[in-house]
């Protein structure tokens, strides 16, 4: 599919973007669950990069501190990360720090902002660490409340 696609979407000048998910059984974790096994993710991406994709969405691993490698296997190609499961506020940040710390051109979230209390506040906070470099205290202060940008 993405090899008939990639020319449709280079004959009207849009980008493909690629989702290469590795999804665990369904009765090892009840349905729609990501694996993040490293191991699994980055031929995935690799393969998507080959297949022509021009950004990849991609999964975070369990281990955020191998995520520079799902970077390096895209070949410059825009990495944008996704949000995975609904996770506490300061870990979630922290997160998303160290991927964009690796390399990551950007975040996909989905729960970890709409589930959210404050839905506004943790989009700026996720802003300002995605487009500041803002640091996790600081993005904790503008989830607070604390900053208004």
């Amino acid at each position: 599919n993405v090899m008939k696609l990639k020319p449709e979407c280079e004959k009207y000048g849009m980008p493909l973007m690629v989702e290469p998910l590795v999804m665990l059984p369904n009765e090892k974790h009840g349905g729609y669950m990501v694996d993040g096994d490293i191991d699994k993710i980055v031929p995935l991406v690799r393969q998507a990069v080959e297949l022509g994709a021009d950004i990849i969405k991609a999964d975070p691993c369990d281990n955020i501190e191998e995520y520079h490698k799902v970077i390096e296997v895209a070949s410059g190609k825009p990495v944008l990360t996704r949000g995975g499961g609904k996770a506490p506020d300061r870990e979630i940040l922290q997160r998303t720090y160290d991927l964009m710390q690796q390399g990551a051109k950007g975040i996909v979230y989905g729960r970890n902002v709409i589930q959210h209390a404050t839905p506004d506040l943790m989009t700026q906070a996720f802003m300002a660490i995605v487009h500041d470099n803002a640091s996790v205290e600081e993005a904790m202060t503008i989830l607070n409340g604390e900053l208004v940008l």
